[in-house]
């Protein structure tokens, strides 16, 4: 017999979705949920300032206040808040900037019931969660990182590990705006690493940066 009530908060725009996730959470076998919901960011915060939660699933692509941004200044402000991210996105920048604001978990919406049961128990515990999808994602990225790492390192050992990424996405030709918004960081910060880059490269202009990286073979 299920005793365990477990308090859910539903963060996502489209009541389709919530009627879905609603559906999906009373049909599985291991919690009796009991679920409220959200349509955007500052309903999220308005609710869990007036009421505790168990877990709080939250959708990234949010009005008025997005996900990413709900989850940091929740998360800030109630240290022990579980969020888990259900969301479309498989982006990994965006998985990151979410995990990096406290998220516990990340789940795609593709997820079925038991995943999506397994994830809200999992976070209950205190532990990560993350869907196979975004676990592979987050797997393959790390090895493009590092292997990015181990090129530029090789031949510019000098340069900061945050200096060496970005110039990775220079040699890709990638502008200041796409940089910035890749590692979230403004444009100001990135142009003032690009010259830091080219004063400790003792080169001229960005072009050089590219010729640079093509011949030492951090790209192709």
């Amino acid at each position: 017999m299920i005793t365990k009530t477990i308090k859910i908060l539903l963060v996502d725009d489209h009541q389709v979705v919530r009627n879905g996730l609603i559906l999906m959470l009373n049909h599985q076998k291991s919690f009796i949920p009991k679920i409220s919901e959200a349509a955007d960011g500052d309903e999220a915060i308005a609710m869990i300032e007036k009421e505790k939660f168990d877990v709080i699933m939250m959708d990234i692509g949010l009005p008025k206040r997005d996900g990413i941004s709900a989850t940091k200044y929740l998360c800030s402000k109630f240290p022990e808040i579980k969020i888990l991210a259900l969301s479309m996105h498989s982006e990994v920048y965006i998985i990151k900037q979410m995990l990096d604001a406290g998220a516990m978990g990340y789940l795609l919406k593709n997820s079925g019931i038991e995943e999506l049961t397994n994830a809200i128990l999992t976070i209950l515990d205190s532990k990560k969660y993350f869907s196979n999808d975004v676990s592979q994602l987050l797997i393959n990225n790390s090895l493009v990182v590092s292997t990015r790492k181990k090129s530029v390192d090789s031949v510019s050992n000098n340069l900061t590990d945050r200096e060496s990424e970005i110039l990775f996405h220079i040699a890709n030709e990638l502008t200041n705006s796409k940089i910035s918004e890749k590692l979230n960081l403004s444009v100001r910060t990135i142009e003032g690493y690009r010259k830091n880059i080219l004063k400790k490269l003792n080169i001229k202009t960005s072009a050089g940066l590219i010729k640079y990286a093509i011949h030492k073979g951090i790209v192709k």
